[in-house]
């Protein structure tokens, strides 16, 4: 057997173990989770895939992109963080073959156009290896270090005497750690939560969001997604809340990770799978008594623009009228003009 051959059997093993840790799941994992784990196979792809150029294995992380995203259409994170670690790739190539760090943007017209393309100067594959390594590790230290960079800007969003609804709280670690740093500042706000699994906020039932709604200063949520449009893709019931926010003239902040921004756009949630297993709230052994029922168990909603007021990001809050500005951030040009979620 070749080596390729046996890189390629290598690869296959650990690309259905991730698919099927998310798929033997009774509940999704969260998003960072996910992204995580994603991480780790783009970082067992780089480790022990055959290549030769840095062409070649950017081709081979884009394959596997299309092989995952085809097996987990609804995870946005997925596909997100194959594309930035293919921008991190481009870049780190480019540092590595024209010495770009002694570039900035102030330099002339005519040393720009006169620098070598990546092309006349070819990088080794070991050399590419460890600049790819590098790269992704890189990524992974900002991904653990965004939660605690958004929860520092809690101070800056609720105040003593708000008082907040949430949703899908016990799901999102994000929003239980962002409510946490804004009580440790000592604020005494009152939370309210669409969800009666929590123990961080008072239980509200869903037929009474529209009445408590006329007493709430704020909404705050996690999104799984951020779309170009400034649209975003929440937890199921997040539309019911927002819709009802903007009806009493409720700000809504959403909370997100930049590794939700996604470059694609999504004119309809029923383009993607997005149902969740009856098992969540039916336990497979009491199917005899429900054999007549049909259970829907949906994921997600899409929010529109229009109804949320202000993203909170790692970095800053931003309106949803400049989102798109942040593909650029994380997203090459070449690697999602023909992506298709």
């Amino acid at each position: 057997m070749s080596s390729r051959s046996s890189a390629s059997d290598e690869l296959m093993k650990h690309r259905k173990g991730l698919l099927a840790r998310l798929r033997t799941k009774s509940k999704r994992e969260t998003s960072f989770k996910i992204a995580v784990e994603s991480l780790n196979f783009m970082r067992m792809v780089v480790v022990t895939g055959k290549y030769d150029n840095v062409e070649q294995l950017i081709e081979l992380l884009k394959r596997e992109r299309e092989r995952l995203v085809a097996a987990e259409p609804s995870e946005f994170v997925i596909s997100n963080v194959v594309l930035s670690v293919l921008k991190m790739i481009r870049e780190e190539c480019e540092r590595a073959t024209i010495g770009s760090d002694d570039f900035n943007p102030y330099d002339s017209l005519n040393k720009l156009w006169n620098a070598p393309s990546t092309g006349d100067k070819e990088i080794g594959s070991r050399s590419l290896r460890k600049s790819a390594v590098a790269a992704i590790n890189e990524f992974a230290t900002e991904m653990e270090t965004c939660r605690e960079n958004m929860c520092a800007q809690a101070v800056d969003h609720i105040c003593s005497s708000d008082v907040v609804i949430t949703h899908a709280l016990s799901r999102s670690e994000t929003l239980r750690a962002f409510f946490d740093s804004a009580r440790a500042a000592h604020r005494s706000f009152r939370l309210l939560s669409l969800d009666d699994d929590c123990e961080h906020a008072e239980y509200l039932s869903s037929v009474d969001v529209l009445s408590a709604m006329r007493h709430a200063t704020r909404v705050i949520i996690a999104a799984a997604a951020l779309l170009p449009d400034g649209s975003c893709i929440a937890p199921a019931g997040s539309l019911m809340m927002c819709l009802a926010a903007k009806r009493h003239s409720v700000p809504v902040s959403v909370c997100a990770a930049f590794y939700k921004v996604t470059p694609c756009f999504l004119p309809n949630i029923d383009v993607i799978p997005s149902m969740g297993s009856p098992s969540e709230f039916f336990p497979f052994s009491e199917s005899d008594s429900m054999s007549e029922a049909y259970i829907v168990n949906p994921l997600f909603d899409l929010i529109p623009a229009q109804l949320v007021s202000l993203y909170i990001s790692h970095t800053s809050a931003i309106s949803p009228s400049h989102v798109y500005r942040l593909i650029g951030d994380y997203y090459h040009p070449d690697d999602i003009n023909n992506v298709n979620t």
